[in-house]
């Protein structure tokens, strides 16, 4: 039990006994733990406490260290990483299956979104051609205006229309999504000048 290879096989083997398993995650290293949540053949208690664990010790983790989770992360396990400001971070968990549009969708509203986090979003090629992912990114103050733009370039009119009437979209936004809207033949103005 001293050799931690020995700890690590034990806690990965499917028979060994759950309480010696739930003992010996706690002593795992942040990849162990996620191998251990991933491993579906596991007791669930025994993938949830290394869930736990791992998110317990998020705080704790180098930059390199949250990439390499982000892309092997259970979706227990993304849900505490899509807080993190790391673009870096964020495109890990785009390449991760188990990341729902909900997740990314989530990263795009959040208030205190950087900048460059954003544009990462806006660039992912699973969820960038989403309606609902583009109309919130190109609504976001924080998203970059060349990125904002090229959201709009691509919106429906019924997209546009509502970043126009939206008092919460920067105003360079809804002065373009104003100007396609009229650009587009039977399209009402929104803007009252």
């Amino acid at each position: 039990m001293r050799s931690y290879k020995v700890r690590v096989s034990l806690a990965l083997h499917p028979k060994t006994p759950r309480p010696l398993g739930m003992s010996l995650v706690s002593s795992l290293r942040w990849g162990d733990l996620a191998r251990v949540a991933a491993t579906c053949r596991l007791p669930i208690a025994l993938r949830t406490a290394a869930e736990k664990i791992l998110l317990l010790r998020l705080p704790e983790l180098a930059l390199g260290e949250r990439v390499s989770l982000g892309r092997i992360a259970t979706p227990s396990v993304i849900r505490g990483l899509r807080a993190d400001n790391s673009p870096l971070v964020v495109r890990a968990l785009l390449e991760n299956a188990s990341l729902r549009f909900e997740e990314a969708l989530f990263m795009a509203a959040r208030a205190d979104a950087p900048s460059a986090l954003l544009g990462v979003l806006a660039e992912s090629k699973r969820f960038a051609r989403r309606h609902e992912l583009r109309l919130a990114l190109a609504a976001h103050p924080c998203t970059p205006p060349v990125v904002a733009l090229r959201l709009i370039a691509g919106l429906e009119q019924r997209g546009l229309a509502t970043l126009a009437a939206s008092d919460a979209a920067p105003v360079l936004v809804r002065v373009a999504a104003e100007r396609r809207l009229s650009a587009s033949p039977g399209m009402p103005s929104t803007t009252q000048f």
